[in-house]
């Protein structure tokens, strides 16, 4: 087993503090308690750990839904738990946590649309799809009667949450299982395999570019008209890798020309508060993670001049 990580986990506070802001925090905390398990501990702390993840996140968990989309959500995190615990098993000790987490979210998500036709019967998805409907138009309806300029966004805004509710929930298992695994390296007393790479080096397959060329493809096609919905969502999820992997290029520069992290931080801060520099940002980001494929840019920075 692994020794640990020491230092200030300083990074994954601010990245679980994100994450909770943006989802449930049960997608890190229970297979967080998962992993603590796994790696059979054998002190007071190790079972601390496990039952301080665990014990939260499986009572929300357990929590009567007040519709459809809430009980699919909790069973998806559920089931993708259980995935992970059983390719952990399998593949002991991990070499590399990515693909593991992968497959968990793929093995997850299929069962839990089984589960979904089973339970639902047939209209599962089309029920899913009115629960996700209208809790976007909830939330948007509550910044329309603050922002009441928002309101010509409303439908297309609606309409894009709802029809991407897979893409938010493969991200949130991703982001989840990653978190997850990091605290496992610092709270663990052996960890089940080594630690993710630092985000400065971020990247994964050339070869995802040729999906995001397909997507676009069926997206500008009427013939494909549908198949736009699981492009589209196929779109969402790869557009925000490349963001990270355009971001992590920017790091990486960074460090070079001797810019901290922390000065890039509340960079990002303003650009989020100023809504056209973000606006700006993304897309640029976004479009540097993907000429990276071909570029290679931080190949480029290591290279001797």
């Amino acid at each position: 087993m692994t020794p640990r990580r020491e230092g200030a986990p300083w990074r994954l506070i601010v990245g679980t503090i994100a994450f909770a802001a943006w989802a449930s925090p049960s997608p890190v905390g229970l297979p967080l308690a998962a992993l603590s398990l796994l790696a059979q501990p054998r002190t007071a702390r190790g079972w601390g750990v496990a039952l301080a993840a665990g014990g939260p996140s499986l009572a929300e968990l357990l929590l009567p839904a007040s519709d459809a989309l809430t009980e699919f959500v909790r069973a998806y995190t559920l089931l993708v738990t259980a995935a992970l615990v059983i390719l952990v098993l399998l593949h002991r000790p991990v070499e590399r946590f990515p693909p593991l987490a992968i497959r968990a979210g793929l093995v997850a998500g299929l069962a839990a649309v089984v589960l979904a036709r089973v339970v639902l019967g047939p209209a599962a998805w089309e029920m899913l799809h009115w629960e996700a409907t209208r809790a976007a138009s909830a939330t948007m309806r509550a910044w329309v009667e603050k922002q009441p300029q928002l309101f010509g966004a409303f439908e297309p805004v609606v309409r894009f949450g709802s029809d991407t509710v897979p893409a938010a929930l493969a991200l949130q298992t991703l982001a989840g299982l990653s978190l997850a695994w990091q605290w496992h390296q610092r709270l663990a007393t052996a960890s089940l395999g080594p630690a993710l790479g630092a985000f400065r080096e971020f990247r994964f397959g050339d070869y995802w570019v040729w999906a995001v060329v397909a997507s676009l493809a069926v997206w500008v096609t009427p013939v494909l008209a549908g198949l736009k919905v699981t492009a589209l969502n196929l779109l969402v999820m790869l557009g925000a890798l490349y963001l990270l992997r355009g971001a992590a290029i920017v790091l990486a520069f960074s460090g070079a020309l001797g810019i901290t992290p922390a000065a890039l931080a509340i960079g990002a801060a303003v650009s989020t508060l100023l809504i056209v520099p973000l606006l700006l940002l993304v897309p640029a980001l976004t479009t540097l993670g993907v000429t990276d494929t071909w570029l290679e840019f931080r190949r480029r920075l290591k290279a001797p001049a």
